[in-house]
């Protein structure tokens, strides 16, 4: 089994820049990267990286393409005859038995919703009978493309694969619930704040009441 992640080298996370310096961003972003290759490994899943230019990566093949990522990735699928996993870059807490459930799956496709009407992953069985749509309801749209193709298909339920970290907003799962160096990373630039009532990661300063997590400052 292949999984192909499309990953930005530079600018990545822009929507993050209320919070994190151009540099965090950069390292939170590989972090999360090397967090889900590396769990992805551990299922016993070949990884490939899509990126739009060159770019070095321990344990996977890079592929790169000046197209944008719905043509780019249909071009990978239609070069495929086996199935193949689409995973996106943000989704840290995705985990080892995560994958395995997805890969148990007899579904055509397997399709893991992103918050937001987004799509996080698919597992894709039949690439020649497939196309992806990204961007806006996208987990909307790939089912439709499913279903006109006579797929069937399987939604994977998951929290942790659902929890992609894309604005600020969403940084407060990373924070509590991660385990990996992403996670770790994070809480050594941040605090917790509910100073305000619902709690967010902020960074911090000296008026502020940090929330502090036994167990999880350190990883």
């Amino acid at each position: 089994m292949k999984a192909i992640v499309p990953f930005k080298v530079v600018n990545v996370k822009s929507r993050l820049s209320t919070l994190l310096t151009p540099e965090e961003r950069s390292e939170l972003a590989r972090l999360m990267l090397r967090d889900i290759t590396s769990t992805l490994a551990a299922a016993g899943v070949d990884v490939e990286l899509l990126t739009t230019q060159p770019f070095e990566w321990d344990g996977a093949t890079v592929i790169v393409s000046e197209k944008e990522l719905n043509p780019a990735l249909n071009d990978y699928l239609l070069a495929n005859d086996n199935p193949v996993m689409i995973v996106m870059a943000d989704i840290p807490l995705i985990t080892e038995k995560n994958i395995r459930d997805m890969l148990a799956s007899p579904a055509d496709l397997v399709i893991c919703p992103g918050r937001g009407g987004g799509t996080n992953v698919q597992l894709i069985r039949r690439p020649d009978k497939y196309h992806v749509d990204y961007y806006g309801a996208s987990f909307v749209d790939h089912r439709r493309i499913a279903e006109e193709n006579g797929l069937t298909i399987e939604v994977f339920d998951s929290f942790n694969v659902s929890s992609d970290i894309d604005e600020a907003g969403d940084l407060i799962e990373l924070y509590i619930h991660g385990k990996g160096d992403a996670a770790r990373y994070l809480r050594s630039i941040t605090v917790l704040d509910d100073s305000k009532g619902r709690v967010r990661v902020v960074k911090e300063e000296s008026n502020l009441r940090a929330v502090r997590i036994p167990g999880k400052m350190t990883g």
